[in-house]
């Protein structure tokens, strides 16, 4: 099991860092192509567990909120306007959601109908929507790439810190209903973990936000972190699963990889909106 897994990071993580710094359509490429086959693997869970579910009018769809995203709201594209950026992105779930909801006004099977569209719609946002935000991350003038290299860094510590503090001191569970494995012993150990490796990246790739500031942001990373990866783990339980998929060997689906970015990459983004308000228009 170690081996699969040693060999999955070795050539993932190189292709991920790869990415995060050269930034614009490489990173466009590479993180389009994960959005939509972690999508493809929510949909495929959800259809496999007899859920209804529009899995073709949600992958189309799920990509064109994506690439919406990406096109009217960076400076990666060549189509940003003031107007395109505020009003663009709005219009597009908005689309996304008629787009959903008039088919199945003529579907010939009208008993499950809404809820196809509820879990349908919810899946796009779930996962589509949260992931996206690794866009607009990178994009923040000047200081994408370095917000961006914390954001992923520190959740990687968490994991592996939680992963290592939990075999070793793992006694309390955290949520045993919704993740059995989890527990307070490995949550300390992930956290304390993702704060060292915060500090690390300011030190390393921005030295002009304040000690005060990286903590903030630290905590924040590590508390989402925590809820995005409980949250897609109560979706796997509610479906019956172990793993969101086998693309990766000894780490399951690509969903699985990601999910701690889902809640967290909004979060994090929002804040640095606020908190660098020049850097991030």
């Amino acid at each position: 099991m170690i081996l699969p897994r040693l060999i999955t990071a070795l050539v993932g993580v190189p292709l991920v860092l790869l990415a995060l710094w050269w930034g614009q359509i490489p990173f466009f490429i590479l993180f389009l192509g994960i959005i939509l086959l972690a999508l493809y693997e929510y949909l495929t869970l959800t259809d496999e567990a007899g859920w209804p579910i529009l899995k073709f009018s949600g992958l189309v769809l799920g990509g064109f909120l994506s690439i919406s995203i990406f096109l009217f709201g960076t400076q990666m594209s060549f189509v940003r306007s003031p107007h395109s950026e505020i009003y663009f992105t709005p219009t597009a779930i908005s689309a996304v959601l008629l787009l959903l909801i008039f088919p199945a006004l003529f579907r010939r099977k009208k008993d499950d109908a809404f809820q196809s569209v509820a879990h349908t719609f919810l899946g796009i946002f779930f996962v589509v929507w949260g992931l996206s935000h690794l866009y607009l991350i990178r994009d923040i003038r000047p200081d994408g790439r370095g917000l961006t290299f914390l954001l992923f860094l520190t959740i990687w510590a968490i994991d592996i810190g939680a992963y290592a503090g939990g075999v070793k001191f793992g006694r309390t569970k955290l949520c045993e209903k919704v993740s059995p494995k989890k527990t307070w012993e490995g949550t300390a150990a992930g956290s304390l973990a993702g704060l060292l490796t915060a500090f690390s990246v300011r030190q390393a790739l921005l030295p002009e936000i304040s000690l005060a500031q990286t903590a903030g942001l630290a905590v924040l990373i590590i508390c989402f972190a925590q809820l995005s990866d409980l949250a897609e783990s109560l979706f796997k339980r509610n479906i019956g699963v172990k793993d969101s998929g086998t693309l990766l060997p000894g780490h399951g689906g690509l969903l699985d990889r990601f999910d701690s970015f889902l809640l967290t990459a909004p979060a994090y983004f929002y804040t640095l909106v606020f908190m660098f308000p020049s850097e991030s228009l």
